[in-house]
């Protein structure tokens, strides 16, 4: 028996291997969530990235349990464990469709009506991957089951974000850009088409922290400290399974 969504919180997504978690991607999900006015900001790890090779990856429980770690004491923020619960490669689009199959509308994802825009969480992603959205499984659909929230890293500006719009849902930008509009600026991008389902996309600026998870697992491997980079917590935790992650990192 499944419930009745009737007015569903403003919910936002921020996925990724998460090999490990780091202060960069939390700054990253609270400043969206503030930027957006939303309620909650989920971490959603991948369990079986599609687009990565899988080496030098952590177990999906370990990755759970340092995010778990991570977000503790920060109320915006909160982990799922929903892409480890299906099978196969972690696809975007399977985990967007059962997430609102969970919700409660219908029980079959293919034969679900579509959430209305009001209800669709808001899914963070970097340039690159909106760029090559292409290469994703119904990437153009998306929108049918999340607004994308393009964030963009220092140097990145709005000519890559209206690019790819104009590339993958033409009609939704006019053919020339105004010159005295900031290339920094906030936009939100009503998109055009049967594949967008009414969604939009927005390009948001927001300050980030310059740190990747390469960066951290290459500074454990050559002894370095990582203090300030990683919440303490999860550096303690990591400790504690040093000889987990030597094995994978160093290996």
């Amino acid at each position: 028996m499944f419930r009745t969504v009737e007015a569903l919180p403003r919910v936002g997504i921020l996925g990724g291997t998460f090999n490990p978690v780091h202060n960069g991607h939390l700054r990253l999900a609270v400043e969206v969530g503030e930027a957006l006015g939303l309620e909650r900001v989920l971490l959603t790890p991948c369990a079986s990235p599609p687009h990565k090779t899988h080496n030098g990856l952590l177990p999906f429980e370990l990755r759970v349990a340092f995010l778990r770690e991570a977000v503790r004491g920060i109320p915006l923020l909160e982990v799922s464990t929903l892409e480890g619960e299906l099978d196969g490669p972690s696809y975007t689009w399977a985990s967007l469709s059962e997430r609102h199959r969970r919700g409660g509308t219908c029980a079959d994802p293919d034969a679900c009506p579509l959430p209305p825009p009001a209800e669709r969480p808001f899914f963070m992603m970097g340039a690159e991957s909106f760029s090559a959205l292409h290469t994703w499984r119904r990437g153009m659909e998306l929108p049918k089951l999340g607004h994308l929230v393009m964030v963009p890293r220092g140097g990145e500006d709005r000519s890559v974000f209206r690019a790819s719009i104009r590339r993958y849902w033409p009609g939704s930008l006019p053919d020339d850009d105004r010159a005295d509009e900031a290339v920094y600026q906030r936009e939100t991008v009503a998109l055009a088409g049967n594949e967008a389902g009414g969604g939009h996309c927005t390009f948001l600026p927001v300050p980030r922290l310059d740190i990747s998870s390469t960066f951290i697992r290459r500074r454990w491997c050559e002894g370095r400290s990582l203090s300030g980079l990683i919440p303490e917590a999860v550096l303690e935790l990591m400790h504690r399974e040093r000889a987990t992650l030597d094995e994978l990192w160093k290996g």
